[in-house]
């Protein structure tokens, strides 16, 4: 038995897989195990991941036929002996202090799974920080004793990042529960297991500091690689709905299911065909549009597509709403300045009628030759110099 188990999914990650790895076995905190399921690389993965097992008895490596991050995330599990499961991807990287902080977090808070924020990473550059807003939502809280649930923070379980990578599960917590696993055979299968684990949790704490790097530039990540399965986002809403229903849950939560459903449908169209415009059109229709959770441009974005025939009609409507955002952006950068003109063309007024005021007065006219005779004494003055 260990504390902590890692698990991580590899498919042809060559080019970062020792630098990942390390950053796991280079930790401060060291009882865990990390269990690597090779889900079919055609590339040297595996030759590394074999290399580094054979100099670290902590690291497990098994081997599976391509079928996707989802299956070996699963299967995984199966094979994990920690008191706590920690999902990473192979491209990516953790603080060397990661574990031993979430670990300190969940046991002091007892809680079913720790929240904690992540940088982007373009190669090794900052891009940005996550915009996890926990800490906005429960803001005078004291994170290192403060759990809470679903009930606390009704649209967490629906809102984005989805990925498993910034969160720390109890073992326990996940054996529980058998509908707490990744949906295989379907693009964005990090989404439903996002939701049912928060939906499910009792406990929940948060540790806000950025402990993950996560690489946007790796070509065979989901991410780069989601526009050619265009119904899956509509199979994995539908997971997600299938869920509240069983768990008693859709009445009480059907805005913040429809807001969920509305922006990953109009987030995932870019780029997409008129296959996916008909089938998002047909979904739409069916969504109250009444929500407050839903931003002015979603509901922008929804309209546009209920309004429109096609894809390409679709496209050219928000291109038409873009030009018009610049030109009103425009006009009002224009009346800014008119606003700064003004306010300078009447300052200048009242200097120039102050200065009238002070060249007409008594006591301008009185001490003038004073004035005069003061120059006159400089000048002079001056003119002993070379």
């Amino acid at each position: 038995m260990v504390k902590i188990s890692v698990i991580v999914p590899v498919y042809n990650c060559k080019e970062y897989i020792e630098e990942s790895i390390s950053s796991i076995l280079n930790q401060t905190f060291t009882d865990f195990e990390i269990v690597c399921i090779d889900d079919g690389s055609t590339d040297d993965s595996l030759k590394i991941l074999n290399k580094l097992a054979s100099e670290d008895s902590r690291l497990k490596v098994y081997s599976q036929e391509n079928q996707g991050a989802s299956v070996a995330r699963n299967n995984a599990l199966k094979k994990v002996s920690g008191d706590y499961v920690y999902f990473f991807d192979a491209d990516d990287s953790i603080l060397e202090d990661c574990l031993e902080k979430v670990y300190d977090n969940a046991v002091s808070n007892d809680s079913d799974m720790v929240i904690f924020d992540f940088d982007i990473y373009e190669g090794n550059q900052f891009i940005k920080h996550s915009r996890i807003d926990i800490g906005k939502k429960f803001k005078d809280a004291d994170f290192s004793d403060f759990t809470f649930n679903y009930k606390d923070y009704r649209l967490l379980p629906f809102k984005s990042p989805f990925a498993p990578w910034f969160k720390f599960y109890k073992k326990e917590f996940l054996d529980k529960h058998d509908s707490l696993k990744f949906p295989t055979g379907l693009n964005h299968n990090d989404l439903p297991f996002h939701s049912m684990t928060i939906l499910k949790a009792s406990k929940i704490s948060f540790l806000g500091e950025h402990l993950y790097h996560y690489r946007t530039d790796n070509p065979n990540s989901i991410s780069n690689t989601r526009l050619k399965r265009y119904k899956d986002i509509f199979c994995i809403l539908q997971i997600v709905g299938d869920f509240l229903k069983s768990e008693g849950l859709l009445d009480e939560l059907q805005k913040e299911f429809d807001y969920l459903k509305l922006d990953q449908i109009t987030y995932q169209i870019n780029g997409r065909s008129n296959e996916y415009f008909d089938l998002a059109k047909k979904e739409l229709s069916k969504i109250d549009l009444n929500n407050d959770y839903v931003s002015k441009n979603v509901l922008l974005k929804v309209k546009a597509i209920l309004d429109s025939n096609s894809i390409e009609e679709y496209k050219y409507k928000m291109r038409i709403k873009g030009l018009e955002n610049q030109n009103s952006k425009l006009y009002k950068q224009i009346e800014e300045l008119e606003n700064q003109k003004n306010n300078l063309m009447n300052a200048l007024k009242e200097i120039d009628a102050e200065n009238e005021a002070m060249v007409t007065s008594t006591s301008w006219r009185v001490t003038r030759p004073f004035r005069f005779r003061k120059k006159k004494i400089v000048k002079n003055f001056l003119g002993f110099f070379p």
